[in-house]
């Protein structure tokens, strides 16, 4: 029972959501329950003083808590209840993890940055298992000597080593999210040596590997996000300490040079070649492109509430059938923008209020001067520009969490 009242339970949850979340998140429910209990115990007693004090992180709660909110109200004009219950229950760590981490136990509060380097960890460890697949799948023995094929005998177009091929369990977007917010708490870690100094190198190694990787992932908006990350990051170290100038300079001086070879890879080869004079389709064939004016057509016929929770997909495959894309009426494909998914879904209203929250993290991060929300709020808004990451567990979880452990970053658990 002490132990309960002295926070170890929840931090010791708080470590398995860090290790499991980039490995598979299907397990992470239980713990969010389990986590969610602790917090009640542990602030029962102070919970109406909390609740009473003035804090921009209590703010933000309380915008996440009426952007769910809305979210459960779209319930009431959805026609598929099926699908819409569905929807608010997989999206509950929008309430929970917010709730939990806004004013944490001081034991989680303590050693923030021990949970963000526990989840770096985990997520190279998941990353490397990527490469040993890949390899592995490419290797058969045949007539008593090795083969290397990294391409799939019935897909000879795809390979082991990129896309979803690659990260073989998770959707490629999820995992770059989670390898690019890990770079940074890697370059962080490095900067911020424990006490065994001696291994503060690997953190820098761990970092590079992890950047390289977004590569092979093959995520276009992690690629882009990266880039421009990594310069906002390099100027800001290269301003605020002397030390390492020299070494960030260099470092954006090998990028910039590195990028022609960025072109080698087919996603991003076959995306920038869109652009091209000689090769733009002025027919207007990117998927992309189709998918986000069926989602505006709809918009404009639903402006103010949206057409609710339950009915985005079903909506925008009938409007797909109409434009006479049959191929993404199969494919029930989602808005691929999280703004547009979120006027579908809420109307003006909800988008108003998902912008709200949006805004305010993005001041308290300049606020604060809390420079790894800053860039995790950089990332997100470069996914959802061109993903709808809200839409499963596995980047709700995601988005929710970090949204609020990163705010507990202070001068006793992070020196920057």
């Amino acid at each position: 029972m002490p132990k309960l009242r002295n926070g170890d339970l929840g931090y010791i949850i708080s470590i398995l959501v860090m290790i499991i979340l980039p490995l598979h998140n299907e397990y992470l429910p239980p713990l969010m329950i389990m986590l969610g209990l602790c917090w009640i115990f542990e602030h029962y007693s102070g919970f109406e003083e909390m609740v009473r004090t003035r804090s921009k992180h209590l703010t933000l709660f309380f915008s996440f808590l009426i952007f769910y909110l809305w979210q459960i109200t779209s319930l009431l004009y959805s026609r598929d209840q099926s699908m819409g219950w569905s929807n608010v229950f997989g999206r509950l760590s929008i309430f929970v993890f917010p709730l939990i981490f806004f004013n944490p136990v001081e034991k989680i509060r303590a050693n923030v940055f021990k949970l963000l380097k526990i989840f770096a960890i985990s997520t190279s460890v998941y990353t490397l298992s990527c490469f040993g697949y890949a390899l592995f799948r490419s290797l058969s023995f045949k007539t008593g000597i090795w083969v290397y094929n990294p391409h799939p005998t019935d897909s000879e177009w795809l390979n082991y080593f990129y896309g979803p091929e690659f990260t073989y369990s998770i959707h490629p977007t999820y995992l770059a999210m989670f390898v690019l917010i890990s770079v940074f708490i890697s370059f962080e870690s490095w900067y911020n040596p424990s006490e065994m100094s001696k291994f503060s190198y690997l953190w820098i190694i761990m970092g590079v590997f992890l950047l390289a990787s977004i590569y092979f992932i093959s995520s276009r908006s992690a690629i882009l996000a990266s880039i421009i990350m990594i310069i906002v990051y390099s100027v800001n170290k290269i301003i605020t300490d002397s030390n390492s100038r020299l070494f960030w300079i260099v470092s954006v001086l090998i990028m910039l040079i590195s990028l022609p070879l960025i072109r080698n890879n087919d996603r991003v080869n076959i995306t920038l070649s869109r652009f091209s004079r000689e090769k733009l389709n002025l027919n207007r064939q990117d998927e992309r492109i189709i998918v986000w004016e069926s989602a505006w057509k709809l918009i404009k016929r639903n402006p103010l509430l949206g057409v609710g929770i339950g009915d985005v997909r079903v909506d925008l495959t009938q409007e797909y059938l109409r434009a006479g894309e049959d191929k993404l009426a199969k494919e029930r494909l989602n808005a691929h923008n999280q703004f547009l998914e979120v006027l579908l879904e809420g109307g003006v209203i909800g988008f108003s209020i998902f912008l709200s929250v949006l805004g305010f993290m993005i001041f308290i991060a300049i606020s604060e001067k809390n420079l790894l929300y800053g860039l995790f709020i950089l990332m997100m808004l470069f996914f959802f520009m061109f993903e709808t990451i809200l839409v499963r567990f596995a980047g709700v979880a995601f988005f929710s969490l970090f949204s609020f452990i990163l705010l507990n970053l202070t001068s006793k658990s992070h020196i920057r």
